[in-house]
């Protein structure tokens, strides 16, 4: 079974995807990452995900995320992080789901709000006139949908990411690759 983590933007899913999938010895994808290999593939370009957010708008790049979660429907026993949005699509879940363990993690809103406001960049789907109001609304729409969503809580806001990790691997860990 996969573990698959997902949060708001800036809840730390890659950087504790990344080490969840070390400590587990498992592979890890980053659906972001996997955005910006689709694009580069059926684009010839190279851009980041906001790059691409900016170019192609919400629409098409939330039909790029689709279709790389998509892509991982054959990936067994390893640890997905999936982009802030991603979870914001049914589809996603449901396919998710069917792959494994969701986990929510969950850190506390001025925490988020710091880490957004001290990145070299605002998310693209950001108002830049107004991008206090842009984080409120992003927050308050996403945080409700994802407290509906079944799987793990994890409230890690005073945790360091080895608490986190162990945390995890704690949570599951007969999931032992099928023979």
């Amino acid at each position: 079974m996969n573990i698959t983590l997902f949060g708001i933007k800036g809840c730390g899913k890659s950087t504790i995807g990344l080490k969840v999938a070390k400590k587990m010895k498992r592979a890890f994808f980053d659906t972001d990452r996997l955005v910006e290999d689709l694009f580069q593939i059926t684009r010839r370009k190279k851009l980041s995900v906001r790059e691409i957010y900016l170019e192609v708008g919400p629409a098409s790049f939330r039909a790029l995320e689709y279709e790389a979660i998509q892509s991982l429907q054959d990936v067994q026993n390893s640890v997905i992080a999936v982009g802030g949005g991603a979870m914001l699509r049914m589809e996603n879940i449901e396919h998710l789901q069917k792959m494994g363990h969701l986990v929510y993690l969950i850190v506390n809103k001025e925490i988020l709000k710091k880490r957004i406001f001290s990145a070299s960049h605002l998310p693209a789907y950001f108002d830049p006139n107004d991008p206090e109001t842009s984080f409120e609304r992003m927050y308050e729409e996403t945080e409700s949908l994802y407290q509906k969503i079944p799987a793990t809580h994890l409230e890690i806001s005073e945790k360091k990411d080895e608490e986190v990790v162990k945390i995890i691997c704690d949570l599951f860990p007969l999931d032992k690759p099928h023979g």
